[in-house]
């Protein structure tokens, strides 16, 4: 959990632009994967994400990514590896 710089939860079959959903850094992957503005950081954010993609046997895992469709929802993770 502690790679994990990046979450994302959203609207499942919607663009990942941010208009369906919210993206949420930690401090540190806010500073080494800047995204050009002002991200959303919080630490809360990617720890509740994070621990519902780990617990739940349908995420999906690729290298650097967790990803997670269900409900209606889309959850994904990105990581370093």
């Amino acid at each position: 959990m502690e790679n994990v710089y990046k979450v994302y939860s959203g609207r499942a079959g919607a663009c990942m632009c941010g208009c369906a959903g919210k993206y949420s850094y930690t401090a540190k992957g806010a500073v080494k994967h800047n995204p050009g503005y002002q991200p959303n950081v919080s630490e809360r954010s990617v720890k509740i994400i994070t621990t519902k993609l780990l617990r739940n046997s349908n995420t999906e895992r690729d290298e650097g990514t967790m990803v997670l469709v269900q409900n209606g929802r889309i959850l994904v993770a990105w990581f370093d590896i």
